[in-house]
């Protein structure tokens, strides 16, 4: 078959599968690229949502990565705002709302769903959850005064910020002890709870919202402490894969319920692949199954798929979790693993910081995670580190060397700190 007879057809419009996209038309071969979404929308930038578009600090026209011409100039086909609601993977074609495409290879990259919790009430108009830019639109224009936000994570606490910022009266609902419990241990999420709380947002942890109020229209919310009155109820409670289409086709699931890959992004049926939030992979710190619905791997994943789906072998190394949340101008960072994810294993603990700190965590020498506040811009030699599994020692030659240094605080005064702390 000529490259230029191939026919590639990517499901999602996300980073995963335009990173996909990208790979395929970077080999410079000319296959034919079609990206299907069900969404009307050109590329957008979903971490702008919680962050910048519901604060009005950036238009909506800012969410954009691309305009529709872009596609057209790239050479990729679109169809957007049609559901895929069949796979026939034995005669090749995807079965459409309106119509079909047949293709050689396809790529999912159908990302994730919010998670909905099955309380009483969830189904009142004025709850939303917030994943895509439509979440995003309706509750920018939502009319009132009072929001609760359940769930404090980082896009819960990002939009709590982004609507105190408008005016809003808000309150945040956090089952578990802590904010952003998935990245920080206690000690940074304390910071990051005052900095919220200082600024006007109401914090309750370890409680548990229980009933929406209201008749049609929701008017409070009931937890096991506590009746708090709203206009507004925003659920960020996580994202779990959208394997719906995947499951009907008999794609196999791994132990977690995302799609099944191997190091090249294939999935369990012939000339299909799968990346992004959609899928499952090995943790490269412990080599344990797990689920990292996040940007910086959907990303890589995707470049990956795409360039296996036209025959250039590459190989993904495993996940690695990296989150970032802006909290009024202080910067936090999660690299690997936390204390509450290692719970079972031995862990050492190196930290330090004035006017930034830093939080390392090591397993028998070894460096499996970094938490930084501060300045974060530049986490690239962390990131390698747990990557090859170094242990401190090595870390403290690579600073030492001053090779893989410029004059960033955060590399020099790390530099300093594990030169002169007592390990």
């Amino acid at each position: 078959m000529k490259p230029q007879d191939t026919q590639i057809v990517i499901i999602g419009n996300g980073i995963a599968g335009n990173s996909a996209a990208a790979a395929i038309r970077s080999t410079g071969k000319e296959t034919a690229i079609t990206i299907i979404s069900q969404e009307p929308f050109p590329e957008y930038s979903a971490c702008t949502l919680s962050k910048k578009y519901l604060s009005g600090e950036m238009g909506r026209e800012g969410v954009f990565l691309k305009a529709p011409e872009d596609y057209s100039r790239e050479k990729i086909a679109t169809i957007f705002g049609q559901k895929v609601t069949e796979i026939d993977t034995r005669g090749k074609k995807l079965i459409l709302e309106q119509g079909k495409i047949a293709y050689d290879k396809l790529i999912l990259a159908t990302g994730g769903n919010p998670v909905v919790p099955p309380l009483s009430g969830v189904e009142k108009e004025g709850i939303f959850t917030l994943k895509s830019l439509a979440d995003a639109d309706s509750i920018f224009h939502y009319s009132g005064r009072k929001v609760v936000v359940i769930g404090a994570g980082a896009i819960g606490v990002e939009a709590s910020i982004s609507l105190r910022k408008r005016g809003w009266q808000v309150v945040i609902i956090e089952l578990l002890d802590r904010v952003m419990p998935t990245m920080f241990d206690p000690e940074i999420s304390l910071m990051m709870r005052k900095r919220i709380e200082d600024y006007g947002v109401e914090v309750h942890t370890g409680e548990k919202a229980m009933i929406f109020n209201g008749n049609d229209h929701v008017c409070g919310v009931s937890t096991d402490k506590r009746e708090v009155e709203c206009d507004l109820v925003i659920l960020s409670l996580g994202i779990r894969p959208n394997v719906v289409i995947s499951q009907q086709t008999g794609i196999e699931l791994g132990s977690l319920k995302g799609i099944k890959v191997d190091k090249h992004m294939r999935t369990s049926v012939e000339d299909v692949y799968a990346c992004g939030d959609c899928v499952e992979t090995r943790d490269i710190i412990t080599g344990e199954n797990m689920l990292c619905l996040l940007w910086y791997n959907a990303k890589q994943q995707g470049a990956i798929a795409g360039s296996n789906s036209v025959g250039i072998e590459k190989r993904f190394p495993g996940t690695m979790v990296i989150g970032t949340v802006d909290v009024l101008g202080t910067f936090g960072v999660s690299i690997g693993h936390t204390m509450e994810s290692l719970r079972d294993a031995k862990l050492k603990v190196v930290e330090g910081g004035s006017t930034w700190y830093h939080r390392l965590l090591l397993a028998e020498g070894t460096l499996v995670g970094a938490q930084l506040v501060g300045k974060t811009d530049d986490i690239g030699p962390l990131v390698t580190a747990i990557r090859r599994g170094d242990t401190i020692e090595r870390l403290q030659s690579v600073l030492r060397d001053g090779s893989l240094l410029s004059k960033n605080p955060l590399r020099v005064k790390l530099s300093q700190y594990l030169e002169g702390a007592s390990l």
